[in-house]
C-alpha cells in the first residue's frame, strides 16, 4: 500500500514541476525555455543515476522506486529527442521556403 502511495506523491511532484515550467517559459524566451527543459532532463537523469547508485549499494531496498525513476528518466529523454527532432524539421522546412 506504500508504494501506491508513493506512486500519488510522485505523480503530484511531476505535476507541480509540470505548472512551474511552464510558467517560467511563458515568461522568458524560446531559448530559455529550451534551456530550461535540457537542464530539467539532465537532473531527472542525475536522479536516476541516483537511485541506481543507491540501489547498488543497498541504501535503497525498494527496487520499485529505482524503475521508476529510470522510466521517468527515459520519458524525459525521448520527449526532448522528440521536439528536437521537430525543431529540426520545422528548421529544414523553413530553410526550403524559396525566398
Amino acid at each position: 500500500m506504500d508504494e501506491i502511495r508513493n506512486i500519488g506523491s510522485i505523480q503530484g511532484t511531476i505535476e507541480e514541476t509540470s505548472r512551474q515550467s511552464t510558467s517560467s517559459a511563458a515568461k522568458g524566451s524560446f531559448e530559455q525555455a529550451i534551456k530550461e527543459a535540457i537542464k530539467e532532463v539532465s537532473v531527472v537523469q542525475n536522479d536516476a543515476e541516483r537511485a541506481i547508485e543507491n540501489f547498488s549499494t543497498g541504501d535503497v531496498k525498494d527496487i520499485h522506486s529505482v524503475v521508476l525513476a529510470m522510466e521517468k528518466a527515459d520519458m524525459s529523454f525521448q520527449t526532448l529527442m522528440s521536439v528536437r527532432n521537430k525543431l529540426l524539421s520545422a528548421y529544414e522546412e523553413i530553410m526550403r521556403t524559396p525566398v
